[in-house]
């Protein structure tokens, strides 16, 4: 049987909750096409799931591709490696604007999370759509920006993390080591809307090649600070079971640390295109 349930927008730019699932049917691949025609609408979607089990959150992730196993964080053990555990009690966190995992030549192109352990107050977690943002750039910037590329590298963040001692020496040195950094196209074509997309973060973008420094610097600090106007963002107030969904092509997001000494645990998983293969 179908899974009937309504959409309901949370904000003007993006954002969308889905209300209504009945988990008790199941996830059904009509079910899970009408999500993404939902997810590729608002580019972030809210399920409330409180009941979602490890295999269900498994099925949703398989249905858009390829699920990764990360290389460094914790799993759910055998069976569930491609459901990772995203614990501030071990030190794992991502209060910073970023596409996840820009720095590989086929990033992941969705990403979902489930809260499981929430502080008393705070750890909202903010998405930006980079679509809309760039719709809103002046024509001559978009002109400007039509061909250009920049670096995305995993170096940056774990630099700042090593000197806020949120990772030891020994995983700084193999993150290191790895040489994680990939050049992509500033503006991307998303390939099922064909909307165009600004692909940058303050957190792996490094620079624009070809520029000098100082025209790179200037450039990608006026877009960063554009990106960030509040009409472009949906902050969410996290719930326990809440999921949320959204389309990492076109989406930059950050989990606000501003609940310590308190607990804050998700359950993520991202999603590699079926036919890409990430190094």
């Amino acid at each position: 049987m179908p899974n009937h349930f309504t959409v309901h927008p949370l904000g003007p730019a993006i954002g969308a909750e889905v209300l209504g699932l009945n988990l008790a049917d199941g996830f059904s691949n009509e079910t899970l096409s009408q999500i993404n025609v939902a997810l590729v609408k608002h580019e972030a979607l809210v399920l409330h799931v409180p009941h979602l089990t490890p295999s269900q959150h498994l099925s949703i992730a398989q249905f858009f591709g390829t699920p990764e196993v990360h290389t460094f964080y914790p799993n759910l053990g055998e069976g569930f490696e491609q459901l990772t555990i995203i614990d501030s009690k071990l030190g794992d966190r991502a209060d910073m604007w970023h596409h996840d995992e820009s720095f590989l030549p086929s990033p992941p192109i969705v990403t979902m999370t489930q809260a499981q352990i929430l502080p008393p107050c705070g750890g909202d977690t903010c998405w930006i759509s980079m679509t809309t943002a760039y719709d809103a750039l002046s024509d001559r910037m978009k002109h400007y920006l039509d061909g250009l590329s920049a670096w995305h590298d995993m170096n940056g963040p774990m630099t700042a993390a090593l000197r806020h001692n949120a990772v030891t020496h020994e995983r700084y040195l193999q993150v290191v080591n790895m040489s994680r950094r990939h050049l992509h196209p500033m503006v991307r074509v998303h390939p099922v809307t064909g909307r165009k997309a600004l692909y940058i973060s303050p957190t792996y973008t490094t620079h624009i090649e070809g520029l000098e420094p100082s025209e790179s610097d200037a450039i990608l600090a006026f877009l960063h600070a554009h990106c960030q106007h509040i009409r472009f963002v949906y902050r969410h107030r996290w719930q326990l079971g809440d999921m949320v969904i959204w389309d990492n092509r076109s989406v930059i997001h950050h989990a606000i640390l501003d609940y310590t000494p308190h607990q804050r645990r998700m359950h993520r998983a991202s999603v590699f295109a079926s036919d890409a293969h990430p190094a």
